[in-house]
């Protein structure tokens, strides 16, 4: 499985993906896009709510569970060291939740992870 980011989720009909590979998708991600049907209006946040009832049908969201506290912790932790402002963003717990699962991680940001590229395996997306 690969594990999409957030920033896949939203723009993942502008992604190529590989029609043999299967796709996972945090619980967490599913809280930030929440965040975003929340902070606009009108038909933004309509468009935002259609996406996010399409994403609901196409995943079972992974819960992220005891095992995926500890992997942050480790993310943390090397985040901390390296850069202290980023430690506790939501990319670290959703990079955690691929290393708790042993999976790749998918994203279009992938200077985000940098730091972490030792314990998670971090991908750009095709396009």
């Amino acid at each position: 499985m690969i594990l999409l980011d957030t920033s896949v989720l939203i723009g993942c009909e502008l992604t190529a993906f590989d029609p043999v590979a299967s796709y996972g998708a945090s619980i967490l991600s599913r809280a930030e896009l929440e965040f975003g049907i929340a902070v606009v209006k009108g038909q933004a946040a309509e468009a935002r709510r259609a996406r996010l009832a399409n994403l609901d049908e196409v995943f079972a969201w992974l819960p992220f569970d005891e095992g995926s506290t500890r992997a942050y912790g480790i993310l943390a932790g090397v985040m901390h060291r390296h850069a202290p402002a980023q430690a506790r963003r939501i990319d670290t717990y959703i990079a955690a939740h691929a290393l708790q699962h042993g999976v790749s991680l998918m994203t279009l940001n992938p200077a985000d992870f940098r730091h972490v590229r030792h314990l998670v395996t971090v991908i750009g997306t095709p396009s």
